[in-house]
């Protein structure tokens, strides 16, 4: 799939760089993105790109990530610009990506480790430990070399499971069972939000945390098995989606182009040492609802099944088993107890951010898009 092929991909940029004026800001600096492949840094990194193409604006965008190719590939469009450098490294190893950079580097977006139920599932250490250990290495290279700004980018997840539900604020932290391997994910970020916090103040340099609630568009990885990126390749491609939940769950979406803009946004108007929630308020809603949306922009039926979360189906996933309190155990996933998961966005809005699409304009984008791009 080429997005670049995608004339609505292309003015859905054009649109989010109209109103996100922190870019001006940006001219001429260097921004490091750590896991630029996935659906939010490759965002981040589309919309670099298209800004310099569009002003000149000389922003270098070193891509980090664990194939150069691939990401070459991904970004093919701008792949020759003397402002892309694709940087491969392996997070296993100690030193792999710091070794490789310039000594010059003005932002750092840290967007690496594993989000996909399965892959945490299957890798609770890989989800634990590497992040950490990476991003420590970031902040160690952000401090010997003056980098301006370092984001972190977290989850919704590190609010646990609580009684009250959402929406949540900043400080409203609830349960996880620390002993479930399947916390590593929720534990791990809460860790790397920690160890910001620690450098914000014994190094005296600036860390900012994002927190994301659930993120879908057109820049979803093939394989990525959340259940929006799952139904929207399904919807694009004619195929029926079946749920086997009444998706009740009310949830926080935002459009990946406005989760970028809102992480660009904490990145340069962002408190140190502190976290922000990015959840568009015109887009909170069931997972019913956002699946709707996305069926009625594909013109496919949607199927809503009363039977237990048990049984199996290999057509379709069912749920979104990384929200709070999801669990994995001998291969079993279960549903996300909370009847309400939403985020409050007032710090972030505070900040001068606003999201640009609503989530049926959203859904229709996504699909739009992803017929447009191709296979």
């Amino acid at each position: 799939m080429n997005l670049y092929k995608s004339d609505l991909y292309m003015s859905d940029l054009d649109l989010i760089i109209e109103h996100t004026d922190v870019l001006k800001d940006m001219k001429g600096t260097s921004v490091l993105i750590v896991g630029a492949r996935g659906m939010v840094c490759s965002a981040i990194a589309d919309l670099l790109f298209r800004y310099n193409e569009k002003e000149d604006a000389g922003i270098h965008i070193y891509l980090a990530g664990r194939d150069d190719k691939a990401l070459l590939e991904r970004f093919s469009k701008y792949a020759e610009s003397e402002y892309c450098t694709a940087v491969e490294f392996d997070s296993s190893k100690k030193g792999s990506l710091i070794d490789k950079l310039p000594d010059n580097i003005s932002y750092i977006i840290d967007g690496i480790g594993p989000s996909a139920p399965s892959d945490i599932g299957a890798h609770p250490i890989d989800s634990l430990y590497y992040n950490m250990g990476l991003l420590r290495e970031l902040l160690e290279y952000a401090d010997a070399n003056k980098t301006i700004s370092t984001l972190y980018i977290s989850s919704s997840e590190v609010y646990g499971i609580s009684e009250k539900g959402g929406p949540f604020k900043e400080d409203d932290y609830g349960y996880i069972d620390i002993l479930n391997p399947r916390s590593s994910y929720s534990c791990g970020k809460r860790s790397c939000e920690t160890l910001c916090a620690c450098y914000a103040f014994d190094r005296k340099i600036k860390t900012v945390i994002a927190r994301p609630g659930h993120v879908y568009g057109p820049t979803a990885r093939p394989g990525d098995d959340h259940i929006a990126a799952q139904f929207a390749i399904d919807a694009a491609h004619g195929r029926e989606l079946k749920m086997k939940s009444q998706g009740l769950q009310r949830r926080s979406y935002c459009y990946m182009l406005d989760c970028a803009s809102a992480i660009l946004t904490i990145l340069l108007r962002g408190n140190s040492a502190d976290a922000y929630n990015i959840s568009n308020p015109e887009s909170v809603l069931s997972l019913r609802s956002m699946m709707s949306y996305i069926a009625s922009a594909g013109g496919v039926r949607l199927s809503i099944a009363d039977n237990d979360i048990s049984q199996d189906s290999s057509a379709t996933l069912a749920l979104d088993n990384t929200m709070h309190g999801s669990s994995l155990n001998a291969g079993k996933v279960s549903d996300n107890p909370m009847p309400d998961s939403s985020l409050d966005s007032d710090k972030l809005l505070s900040l001068g951010w606003r999201g640009l699409f609503d989530a049926r304009q959203g859904a229709d984008h996504t699909i739009r898009i992803i017929r447009q791009a191709g296979d």
